[in-house]
């Protein structure tokens, strides 16, 4: 992870923890990083009223002001995918990680804070044109913000102690772990890998790793090799089994993780195997893990939750029944306040 948090900080990410604990001898102090998250207004708007809103979905969705803030979010979404530089993120709409660094000793006000935007919590956490018949087909990403290089680079500098490396025995690199992998392209209910892989190359992230579960059997198993680049076969490790939820077996998913990942890295991880008790675990260890969880940096999670307008539309029978919309909610905020980029996915 590339920031850390404090004791105070209510929000922060993982590099900058990891980091400091490489840094230099101890008596010499070194500076910190604090992150806080901050929820824009149309996401508060959302945490205060989900569970009165989400027997009224449609009706609130279709509201002049969620349509409003709506219409600004995937505007914004859809600039910043093309490519287009300085843009504006509206704090009314987009939520926000601010990372300031403090050195002992300092006398002036600390360096200007480094500040990610990220897509808001709202609707039914998916594309806010995807349910309610409203348009958008309900695997369109584009709701999401995610990570790019620029600010990858600037939190990973400034997490890293005074005439220190960032990363100690290799070169930084970019991982991602994906569990409930499918294939390659995308294919009928199923994104694919590739859409993260190119994602993130757009925005100047070149995965160096790539470790992917999937349960399902792939027949023959060179199929799973078929769609993909060669020029990616080194990177490119596939798991044809379910993810292990044994936290004891050292080939669990966050324990390979723990041993191949380092604190300066930029680590993305995507958890979507459509059986919730399994998720719930793996999530658990990788959250509940103090070394674990201050790896990661961006994560991706379909949470399956009792929410009819998504039971009609493919979770009947995968959903955790004692959880609501509102649980998603929570626990989503919940992620980011740890300084993960905490999306929901589709």
């Amino acid at each position: 992870m590339l920031h850390s948090t404090t004791a105070t900080a209510p929000a922060g990410s993982a590099i900058t923890a990891r980091r400091a604990a490489a840094g230099k001898p101890q008596q010499q102090l070194e500076c910190t990083t604090q992150t806080t998250y901050i929820s824009s207004d149309l996401e508060l708007a959302w945490l205060g009223n989900v569970t009165a809103w989400q027997d009224r979905f449609c009706d609130v969705v279709r509201t002049p002001q969620q349509q409003q803030w709506t219409k600004i979010w995937l505007e914004t979404i859809a600039a910043e995918a093309s490519g287009k530089q300085n843009i504006t993120y509206d704090p009314a709409v987009f939520s926000r990680f601010v990372t300031t660094r403090t050195c002992p000793g300092q006398q002036q006000a600390p360096q200007e804070s480094i500040i990610t935007w990220i897509e808001p919590l709202a609707h039914g956490l998916r594309h806010p044109n995807s349910l309610c018949n409203m348009g958008a087909d309900l695997f369109d990403r584009g709701y999401l913000l995610i990570a790019n290089q620029k600010d990858v680079l600037a939190l990973r500098a400034a997490a890293t102690p005074s005439n220190s490396e960032a990363c100690s025995s290799r070169s930084c690199q970019a991982i991602y772990m994906d569990l409930g992998a499918t294939r390659w392209e995308a294919a009928p209910n199923s994104v694919g890998q590739a859409w993260f892989y190119r994602s993130y190359a757009q925005r100047g992230i070149t995965m160096d790793r790539l470790l992917l579960w999937e349960a399902v059997p792939v027949s023959p198993p060179s199929a799973i090799f078929a769609q993909l680049p060669k020029e990616l076969f080194h990177k490119y490790q596939y798991f044809n089994i379910p993810a292990g939820t044994d936290y004891s077996d050292a080939s669990h998913p966050v324990r390979m993780l723990k041993s191949i990942a380092q604190p300066a890295d930029f680590v993305a991880f995507k958890l979507d195997i459509d059986n919730y008790a399994a998720e719930n675990s793996i999530l658990s260890n990788l959250s509940g893990d103090t070394a674990a969880a201050a790896l990661v940096d961006e994560f991706f999670l379909e949470y399956h939750v009792d929410f009819k307008p998504m039971i009609e539309r493919g979770w009947k029978g995968t959903e955790d029944p004692n959880k609501k919309l509102a649980d998603a909610f929570k626990l989503f905020q919940q992620l980011r306040q740890k300084g993960w980029r905490a999306h929901s996915w589709v």
